[in-house]
């Protein structure tokens, strides 16, 4: 999967590269759950397969991912880059 142009091997490389847009793209077209289990994440990827395609999507990832959805996305990079 790749995120802000970067090809991610981890989910802490994809908080590193963190974007609201693509994490909703790649949930809904069904490519975060692959990449999740790709890298062997499947508890994570369960999760994700769970979660409804609905207004309350992107909350419940960010539940899912540990992130604070007070934070922007610059915050999260942040957060991750250390």
């Amino acid at each position: 999967m790749v995120m802000r142009g970067v090809k991610l091997n981890s989910i802490k490389e994809m908080k590193r590269n963190f974007s609201v847009d693509e994490l909703m793209y790649n949930f809904c077209s069904g490519e975060l759950e692959i990449w999740l289990r790709k890298i062997g994440e499947s508890s994570v990827a369960n999760k994700v397969s769970g979660i409804p395609h609905n207004a309350s999507s992107l909350q419940k990832l960010y539940k899912v991912f540990g992130l604070n959805p007070v934070h922007t996305e610059e915050e999260i990079r942040r957060l991750f880059r250390s």
